[in-house]
């Protein structure tokens, strides 16, 4: 029964690692796409004239 337990443990653990390493990429993913924005809205009056 010992060793049932450890393994249940094991994937629970890896699994709430799983959850928190994908948590942590998204918010990453979404900051890194919002300043691509600002980014992208900050020089869209340069692009018509080139200087881009």
């Amino acid at each position: 029964m010992a060793r049932k337990e450890e393994k249940t443990s094991l994937c629970g653990i890896l699994m709430v690692l799983a959850a928190i390493a994908v948590g942590v990429a998204g918010i990453v993913y979404a900051l890194s796409t919002r300043r691509r924005h600002i980014n992208r809205e900050k020089w869209k009056d340069y692009d018509e004239c080139g200087l881009v």
